[in-house]
């Protein structure tokens, strides 16, 4: 049987209802999906990706059903947070078509094998890329995969986000296709080691990058397409300085804006005794924007038990306010991302939205320190979960639920201060003079650039109300589990009150 004639179908489960990460879900898929379609698609397969945040649910979609039930093989590639519903996705299929080939892929699938395979055929563990053929094709029909990741990712082809079934709605959100933030990855694999990490377990602690050749021909393509703006999916782009003031240099005179995931302290090396201005100057020019910054944490005991490895001699919030403050000298939008653990506190949870305040930090998330599977922190807190009727009470391990026992300040406190503290930084925070004069400078249409404007004032009220309510309800399902775990535990030292 040819390759054309066999017809392969990947899909992303959809979030679920009130998760406050949706507007971001729904707007930037995962890449694991679209890389295996895209080898696929130059294998000569008959190929697409089903993103359910985009095109909504499989089961009320007929066409998509329909589609999806007459493939070979299916692939559902699941985070932990969208596992059940992978699941149920599975169940669905197998009861409606014996014939294809149900495949599960994904971080999940990686550290949950044994219960990924209750759900379907094949389980690939890790990096499916030197595997895919063989699925697709027929030769693999069952069992747990471990294959060997490529090591060459140069050989990957340029990707074709085209595949996904809808893709021109998210164009269309984002105004058009120069303002949309195309999500490309270069690198896998991460140096450190924090404990509520599943990155290095996924893709090893050595990192694997592309050439920067590579990287500027994928680009030049995408800009082709009309693309404009990028997204850099990876863990740190900036890890190795020489490789990113190489590809800086080169991306510079294309004219692109560029978001990133990064580390505040990016730009210093030797424990931060010198700072590397160059790298800075260079992701100016070149054209970054935003940067996603895992802060964390802001004090020096809460870094050192969760392995944040920030090196340096003063405090650890002194440090943060000195590297935010260099950031903003060269012009970044921050988005500034925070945790809350067991060890916390509304005193925490105060300062936290202070130094924010204090840094001019752009946008925050606040969320709850979550062990997930994979890392070392769901061995540490196994004996304090109280979600573990799997699979289906993995849909709050998602980063915004508290799933274990909080003895300090009680489940129903946390989530309500965490609430309250994103509204209280949102009314008082507006898009600044940095965001101003990157939506109006540059070649694109006033109207777009109002449009994305409109877009972020709006974001926050609404993500707040619709995650008010699911809260809400959460909160009755942690109180069938058990009235005691909305409440601080008596002798915690509880800051619940203050």
């Amino acid at each position: 049987m040819s390759a054309r004639s066999r017809k392969v179908r990947f899909i992303e489960p959809g979030s679920l209802p009130g998760r406050p990460f949706n507007p971001w879900i729904h707007r930037w898929p995962l890449l694991g999906p679209i890389i295996l379609a895209t080898i696929l698609d130059e294998h000569g397969y008959d190929v697409a990706v089903y993103n359910e945040n985009v095109s909504g649910p499989l089961e009320q979609n007929g066409g998509a059903r329909a589609d999806v039930l007459s493939a070979d093989v299916i692939g559902i590639t699941i985070m932990t947070a969208s596992a059940n519903r992978g699941y149920d996705l599975a169940g669905h299929i197998r009861a409606a078509s014996s014939r294809a080939t149900i495949v599960f892929g994904g971080p999940h699938a990686t550290f949950m094998p044994e219960e990924a395979a209750r759900h379907g055929d094949v389980v690939v563990c890790g990096e499916a890329e030197n595997i895919i053929d063989e699925i697709a094709s027929g030769q693999v029909r069952s069992g747990i995969l471990h294959p060997a990741p490529p090591d060459d990712l140069d050989a990957l082809p340029t990707l074709k986000h085209e595949l996904i079934i809808g893709f021109d709605r998210l164009v269309q959100a984002a105004g058009s296709r120069p303002l949309y933030e195309l999500p490309v990855m270069t690198s896998r694999g991460c140096p450190h080691g924090c404990v509520y990490c599943s990155v290095t377990r996924m893709f090893g602690h050595k990192v694997r990058r592309q050439s920067t050749a590579k990287v500027i021909e994928d680009l030049r393509r995408y800009q082709r397409r009309g693309f404009r703006h990028v997204f850099f999916y990876d863990d740190n782009l900036m890890a190795d300085r020489d490789w990113a003031k190489d590809l800086l240099a080169r991306m510079e005179p294309m004219g692109l804006r560029w978001n990133a995931q990064a580390r505040v302290d990016l730009h210093w090396s030797d424990s931060r005794r010198r700072r590397d201005d160059d790298l800075l100057e260079l992701m100016r020019r070149s054209g970054g924007d935003v940067l996603y910054v895992g802060y964390e944490t802001i004090d020096d005991a809460t870094a050192r038990r969760w392995g944040k490895g920030y090196c340096g001699q003063d405090t650890l919030r002194q440090r943060l306010y000195e590297d935010t403050r260099t950031l903003h000298r060269c012009g970044f939008w921050i988005h500034g991302m925070f945790m809350l653990g067991p060890e916390h506190g509304q005193r925490d949870i105060r300062e936290i939205v202070k130094f924010a305040r204090k840094g001019g930090i752009e946008s925050i998330q606040l969320s709850v320190l979550t062990p997930l599977p994979g890392t070392p922190l769901f061995e540490q807190m196994r004996d304090e979960l109280i979600f573990t009727d799997f699979p289906g009470d993995w849909n709050y391990y998602d980063g915004t639920h508290c799933v274990y026992r909080h003895r300090r300040m009680g489940i129903a406190a946390l989530q309500q201060a965490i609430l309250k503290a994103h509204g209280r930084y949102y009314r008082s925070v507006r898009p600044g003079l940095r965001r101003l004069a990157k939506l109006f400078g540059g070649d694109d249409r006033p109207s777009d650039k109002l449009r994305l404007l409109s877009r972020h004032v709006k974001l926050a009220p609404s993500v707040l109300r619709e995650w008010k309510r699911e809260t809400a309800v959460y909160l009755e399902r942690v109180r069938g589990k058990g009235e005691a775990y909305l409440l601080p535990s008596p002798g915690s030292g509880t800051e619940a009150g203050k």
